[in-house]
Parts: C-alpha cells; sequence; structure tokens
C-alpha cells in the first residue's frame, strides 16, 4: 500500500519545468544562425546593435518571448545603473516599451520615455544611461590611444 501511495503522490505534485534564459550576457557571435531563412533589415540592425553596445551595458539580447516581425521585434537590456528595461524597434525607430523585459506595457506615470522614439540605439542608452555614456567616452578614448600608438609606430 505504500508503494500505491507514493505513485499517487508523484502524480499529483506539480514541478515547474526549467526555463532557458532569453538574454544573452555579451553577446560574441549573437544572431549567427545556420538556417536558412533571410533576416529583416530591422532584425540585421538590431542585432548589429546589440553586439555594438553589449561592451557597455550589463545584458543585452532580443527577446524570445515577445513578437518578432520583419516590422516590429523587442531587445531585453539592463543597464549599468542595473534598471531593466524592453526596448522596441520599429521603422519608426527605437522605444523604452518597459521597464521589464519581455514586457510590451510601459509605465503610464513614464509617458515621457515610453513614447519617445530614437534614431538609434545609442542615442536611447544616451538618454537613460548616464553610466553607458562613461563607458562609450572610456571606450572611445582607449580606441583613439591605440590609433595614435600605431600612427606614431609607423612613422619609425
Amino acid at each position: 500500500m505504500t508503494q500505491q501511495t507514493e505513485k499517487d503522490d508523484s502524480l499529483t505534485k506539480t514541478t515547474t519545468p526549467p526555463t532557458t534564459p532569453v538574454t544573452v550576457k555579451k553577446p560574441a557571435l549573437y544572431g549567427t544562425c545556420e538556417c536558412d531563412v533571410e533576416k529583416s533589415t530591422l532584425e540585421e540592425e538590431a542585432l548589429a546593435a546589440v553586439r555594438e553596445h553589449a561592451f557597455a551595458v550589463q545584458s543585452i539580447g532580443c527577446s524570445e518571448m515577445l513578437p518578432r516581425t520583419p516590422e516590429l521585434l523587442f531587445i531585453n537590456l539592463i543597464t549599468l545603473e542595473n534598471h531593466t528595461n524592453c526596448i522596441e524597434l520599429t521603422k519608426k525607430g527605437w522605444r523604452v516599451a518597459s521597464n521589464r523585459n519581455d514586457c510590451m506595457n510601459g509605465d503610464f506615470r513614464q509617458l515621457d520615455i515610453h513614447t519617445k522614439y530614437f534614431d538609434t540605439l545609442h542615442s536611447l542608452l544616451n538618454e537613460i544611461s548616464p553610466l553607458y555614456i562613461k563607458k562609450f567616452g572610456e571606450k572611445l578614448v582607449e580606441k583613439l590611444s591605440e590609433l595614435k600608438k600605431e600612427q606614431e609606430q609607423s612613422k619609425e
């Protein structure tokens, strides 16, 4: 009778399946796909922006839960200040859709940021993340210093 009770208990217990992370922290080859499906121009722009800005944020990656069409996609982002954002990319531009990952609904008390479109992810990050500006500036100085060294070495 004990074995039967254990079997019955296992049937009534519910367990949560393991979850798969939907964002990639500082992806090296994010967006590489072995399939032959053509990516939309918008998706190509998003993947390039993810690679380009990964150094200056905690986490960035395309949402796998929200809709993705040739005209619309969402990017989950955590800034260096540890602020979570879901960024919408459409033909209108880049927009903070929400202060939560995988969420399209913004905070109605912050309409100014949730209704403003930016031409680039860089300009959006300049608006929402002071530490992004600092990190970007540091990276720019580093690259310029490297370039200066290369020029000095080539003159020798």
